[in-house]
């Protein structure tokens, strides 16, 4: 897995690829922790790229989501790929996150 970030705004864009599973989430959860401590408060995650992701990918994600929205953040999702959108709607974390269909769009819903 390889998470980059990248800021836009005010907001960060992280872009995951390769395997989110328990392997390698620590790497995630360092990224986020990091930007949470730097207090960013507006989220892109870019999910183009992922391969595979298990329960604990998608707990890291549920976890940022929670820790941001105290702070009243906001994190969206953007660029599921067809099986990785059927889990998040599976999951009912369409529910939850906003999903954008490009990196650009889910930019564009900060704006307006």
């Amino acid at each position: 897995m390889q998470v980059e970030h990248l800021q836009s705004g005010n907001v960060v864009v992280v872009v995951v690829s390769g395997e989110v599973d328990t392997t390698t989430v620590a790497e995630l959860h360092a990224v986020f922790d990091e930007l949470v401590a730097r207090g960013e408060q507006n989220y892109v995650i870019d999910l183009g790229d992922v391969t595979f992701m298990d329960s604990s990918g998608l707990a890291a994600l549920a976890r940022l989501y929670k820790r941001i929205r105290i702070g009243r953040g906001d994190v969206r999702l953007c660029s599921l790929r067809g099986e990785m959108r059927r889990i998040i709607e599976l999951i009912r974390f369409d529910r939850v996150f906003e999903i954008f269909d490009n990196r650009e769009a889910a930019l564009n819903s900060f704006r307006s």
